[in-house]
């Protein structure tokens, strides 16, 4: 023990000075501020620019071609775009859907297909997964589901007409074998199913994308949870409920997401199928878009379908993200 100059004794040498170059590291208690490389904006500015340009700028370019006026595109207008789209019945036939008549309109359209949709296909798509990973000789059959994804929707769109064809069609003739002859016509002549032929055409090619999502969730479960589970007595069902299900979440999150998305912004399916009709009533945000700016030059008008979409479309993303960023 040696005895310093100061009140107190101290015990031991002091600390060894660092070697020359070497900084002190930074306390726990006051980390020290992260400062943006120059490396790292190499390889984040062309990421930035794709985005800005072929994303953020159509958006904003977008959101002021709605505010202006559809003849000449540069006299300002407002909210006049917007309000035109209401007082018409293209975008929300308010009378019918009182009437629970079909068409009922674009917007009503697009949400009853989210409804129909999304957990369909959700569902279809987790017992797929959860099929081949109890099966693994199933394998083989995640081809066939996601084939869907693969094929273009304009093709799509012409198969469903021939599967919906009454006589021809494989789905009218199954309806008229069970004996529910009020299903065994043809599906896109009536406004009451010309909808929902292309809901369940809409179900078939994206289930294979949940399941994949799914599939991919379910294989990165660590093995110890679940035979913590079964040594606690956990049956098969319990065991999905209470551990499988929970561990999903952030993947149900960007199904629900990405689903809504496509669901909002479908055009192909539609177009090289009824082309909205019969009388409307297969119309979707995305197709009445396409007509108001492509079919009747109406920019101002289409702009502001677009921006209706782009506003619908990111109410799921920032609740997923917020529950995202709970979770974290």
């Amino acid at each position: 023990m040696s005895l310093g100059a100061g009140p107190g004794p101290s015990i031991g040498p002091g600390p060894a000075p660092l070697p020359a170059g070497r900084r002190e590291p930074a306390r726990a208690g006051n980390p020290r501020p992260r400062r943006l490389k120059a490396e790292t904006l190499v390889f984040v500015l062309p990421a930035f620019l794709l985005v800005s340009v072929f994303l953020l700028y159509p958006v904003v370019k977008s959101l002021l071609l709605s505010l202006y006026s559809n003849e000449d595109g540069k006299s300002f207008v407002g909210l006049a775009n917007f309000a035109a789209l209401f007082r018409g019945r293209d975008i929300v036939n308010l009378r019918n859907i009182l009437r629970l008549r079909p068409p009922f309109g674009a917007l009503p359209n697009n949400l009853i297909w989210i409804a129909i949709h999304l957990p369909l296909s959700m569902s279809l798509g987790l017992a797929c997964a959860l099929l081949m990973i109890r099966l693994p000789r199933l394998a083989f059959l995640r081809t066939f589901v996601f084939v869907g994804m693969l094929v273009p929707g304009v093709v799509t769109g012409i198969v469903t007409l021939f599967l919906f064809e009454k006589g021809a069609g494989m789905i009218p003739n199954l309806f008229h074998l069970i004996g529910i002859e009020g299903l065994y016509i043809n599906w896109f002549s009536h406004p009451q199913t010309a909808l929902l032929a292309l809901i369940l055409t809409s179900v078939w090619t994206w289930t294979g994308y949940s399941m994949v999502v799914f599939l991919a969730a379910l294989s990165g479960i660590p093995q110890s949870y679940l035979e913590a589970g079964i040594v606690d007595g956990a049956n098969a069902w319990q065991l999905f409920r209470y551990v499988k299900l929970p561990l999903l979440r952030s993947s149900i999150g960007t199904i629900v997401v990405m689903s809504v998305i496509q669901e909002l912004t479908g055009f192909d399916l539609v177009y090289s199928s009824t082309y909205g009709g019969p009388g409307g009533a297969s119309n979707v945000m995305g197709f009445q878009m396409y007509l108001e700016a492509f079919k009747y030059f109406k920019f101002g008008t289409g702009s502001a379908i677009a921006t209706l979409i782009t506003l619908t479309a990111a109410v799921p993303i920032v609740l997923n993200v917020r529950n995202s960023a709970r979770q974290a």
